[in-house]
């Protein structure tokens, strides 16, 4: 179990290396790190609430049924807990945001996207989350209202409203809303590869068991061999 963890925590810690070193492209700013742990329930759940407070207001997360919030040991919802959240939405259902497209239209411009597979789908992925989150700041320029001008967005101007009210936080709720953005992040991360842990854990079996396989064999091969002449 510590091996797996082990070596879980080494690909994690590569995966973000990497990803922390990306650009949003377009938007000029070098990513910040989101410091996330896909393994811990603490930390997604505290995401969820992030989501279903304050994202699930416009964006939808399709691809994660209410009924997964209890299946998926990462999260393990009480069945509770999971109808309180989901109101008369069927357990099967998707976490759709009851803002209607038509609405959103008329509101932003466009429909906001689905964030189910926003952390895989996204250069930089929970970086890019976390950085996006925290990266509303004034117009240099002063041509684009407060709220709509972000350092990392595609050509700074982003029709999403300031979520967590970045913009205007005194300096004693950075750690707090700090801590929203990479607890967002985590959430979005693991449900944009649900079976991400489990996969990750077998990984390790698979390659401690090929380990002793190849020892296992290369025993047998100097047990065969060793009365042979060359």
């Amino acid at each position: 179990m510590k091996m797996t963890k082990f070596v879980m925590a080494a690909v994690a810690a590569m995966v973000m290396g990497f990803s922390s070193q990306a650009v949003a492209s377009g938007g000029g700013a070098a990513l910040e790190h989101a410091n996330i742990d896909v393994t811990d329930q603490e930390q997604i759940r505290r995401g969820l609430t992030v989501f279903t407070d304050v994202c699930m207001g416009c964006h939808s997360a399709k691809y994660i049924t209410y009924r997964g919030l209890m299946a998926y040991p990462e999260i393990g919802l009480t069945r509770e807990q999971v109808d309180e959240l989901r109101g008369e939405k069927s357990l099967m259902s998707g976490m759709i945001s009851d803002l209607a497209i038509e609405d959103a239209v008329v509101s932003y411009g466009k429909a906001p996207p689905d964030l189910s597979l926003i952390v895989p789908g996204r250069r930089g992925g929970a970086d890019y989350v976390y950085s996006l989150l925290t990266g509303y700041e004034h117009d240099p320029e002063g041509k684009v209202p407060d709220g709509s001008w972000n350092k990392v967005f595609p050509g700074n101007r982003i029709g999403m409203p300031d979520p967590l009210s970045w913009l205007d936080h005194d300096a004693g709720e950075t750690d707090e809303l700090k801590q929203q953005a990479e607890d967002v992040a985590a959430f979005l991360a693991f449900i944009g590869d649900p079976h991400q842990n489990t996969r990750r854990a077998i990984g390790c079996w698979v390659m401690g068991f090929l380990l002793l396989l190849t020892l296992v064999l290369w025993r047998l091969k100097v047990e065969v061999w060793k009365d042979i002449k060359h």
